[in-house]
């Protein structure tokens, strides 16, 4: 999700300058060695992306290539024995 998406928010808060989803490149680290990329994904035009991972604890780090902005946050996630994992990668956009 990245955001801000409008340059002044206001009281109450515009729903037009929600954060939206992006299409972005994902890398998957676990979290005892987060400089070491295990996997790489593109999310859709939505935001979501999906992969299989063994159960454990990961670093997800998230951004476009070659440009400063949007910045994401690294977020951790664990994965259990069955199922996904849902995660919210934020981005900031750099609008002030």
């Amino acid at each position: 999700m990245a955001g801000p998406t409008c340059p002044v928010e206001s009281d109450p808060p515009d729903p037009a300058c929600a954060d939206k989803p992006i299409a972005t490149n994902i890398w998957i680290s676990r979290k005892i060695n987060p400089q070491q990329v295990i996997a790489t994904i593109q999310s859709d035009a939505n935001g979501a992306f999906q992969i299989s991972l063994p159960p454990g604890d990961y670093v997800i780090q998230a951004g476009p290539s070659g440009v400063p902005l949007p910045r994401c946050n690294d977020t951790s996630a664990t994965v259990g024995p069955a199922g996904y994992t849902s995660v919210t990668v934020s981005c900031d956009t750099g609008i002030r």
